[in-house]
């Protein structure tokens, strides 16, 4: 009875992926349609729409109410039968800050899902020239960590690029993992390795089960997961991402201290974002140093119930006597009270730079 009962739901589930192959191979002959109409419209815009994309997620995922996956497995899901799709229309390739491993890597893996072409590069700014230069149609790096902060390469980058925007954002939980290239006792380890944050997050958890090791710190923990890679008993603090590319033996699991460390990340690019209606803009504002001028800035915010997110401030390197404010607002540039807030900035003597549009993180 057990038996045919197994045989008859195996028999279901057969008939369930059949028809569901079908329904996404004429998903991908419809995409396929979509993308030769838009490119006689606007031939020389991507296919990469962020907005639809946003649009798209956001319904299935209201509509997954009662379903055994959770919203998460459907995301995870859509965002790689997305990915397919686009992939039969355009090759996308996208830098991040690399090596390969990197939680970069891993941000770029969670909003673009697998099949895209992936450009590490070396630094921030190399990130940015990458899409400028049209080496690659986007980037993404990181802006700020919940536990370290702002990164202030990444500001300086977008205040110093005119011609590029930012069409996306990216948040990503960063857990730990300790892990080996050999096997062994982790009290018979010589070293642990990874980049100062990493080792930084994770040293009571070290301090606690391992106690007293040497700690090489590495430019990043993809640096640390070849080191020991190459290197026996050398312990290593690196992503999930990490383990699986460097072919890893996995110690222990989830070693930081804080369990709700994020980072953030800007997805980087010149395309045109149009408004979703849950979207997010980012500013540079720059204001002479003068009392009451971030009042000033806030003032026709607050006056038309725009929540801020986030402001950030520091000197301005152009302008000794300016500072310069990096602000993200709920709304799209295009929305009438958000361009009557930004006409009223600007009415001030404030110059304001609109960093960007774009869809919430989903």
């Amino acid at each position: 009875m057990t038996i045919n009962k197994l045989k008859n739901l195996r028999s279901k589930i057969d008939k369930i992926d059949k028809d569901l192959l079908k329904l996404i191979q004429k998903r991908a002959s419809l995409a396929v349609d979509i993308g030769k109409i838009k490119s006689k419209i606007s031939p020389n815009t991507s296919f990469y729409k962020p907005d639809r994309e946003a649009n798209i997620l956001r319904n299935i995922l209201k509509a997954n109410e009662d379903g055994a996956l959770s919203n998460t497995k459907v995301r995870s899901i859509y965002k790689e039968l997305i990915s397919g799709c686009l992939s039969l229309e355009e090759a996308l390739k996208i830098s991040y800050l690399g090596p390969e491993g990197t939680h970069s890597e891993a941000a770029v893996d969670n909003h673009f899902g697998a099949l895209v072409s992936r450009v590490p590069s070396s630094t921030i700014d190399d990130v940015f020239y990458q899409v400028i230069k049209g080496d690659t149609d986007i980037g993404v790096v990181p802006v700020e960590n919940s536990s370290e902060g702002v990164i202030n390469t990444t500001l300086n980058c977008l205040a110093d690029n005119e011609n590029i925007s930012i069409i996306g954002e990216i948040y990503l939980n960063i857990d730990h993992q300790l892990a080996s290239g050999n096997k062994f006792d982790i009290k018979d380890a010589f070293a642990i390795a990874s980049h100062p944050q990493a080792l930084g997050q994770c040293s009571k958890w070290i301090e606690k089960n391992i106690g007293s090791i040497k700690r090489l710190e590495m430019p990043s923990s993809a640096v640390a997961a070849k080191y020991a890679k190459e290197n026996k008993n050398i312990l290593c603090i690196v992503n999930s991402l990490a383990v699986e590319k460097y072919k890893l033996k996995l110690q222990k699991s989830n070693i930081q201290d804080y369990s709700g460390n994020k980072t953030r990340f800007l997805v980087i690019g010149q395309n045109e974002i149009l408004s979703t209606g849950k979207d997010k803009t980012s500013f540079l504002i720059q204001t002479v140093n003068n009392p009451g001028a971030l009042i000033n800035i806030l003032k026709p915010f607050e006056k038309r119930k725009i929540n801020l997110s986030k402001i950030e401030t520091r000197p301005s390197r152009g302008n000794i006597d300016s500072h310069d404010f990096f602000v993200d607002c709920e709304g799209h540039q295009l929305d009438a009270k958000l361009k009557l807030a930004i006409k009223e900035v600007r009415s001030t003597g404030s110059l304001v730079r609109v960093l960007g549009s774009y869809p919430q993180y989903i």
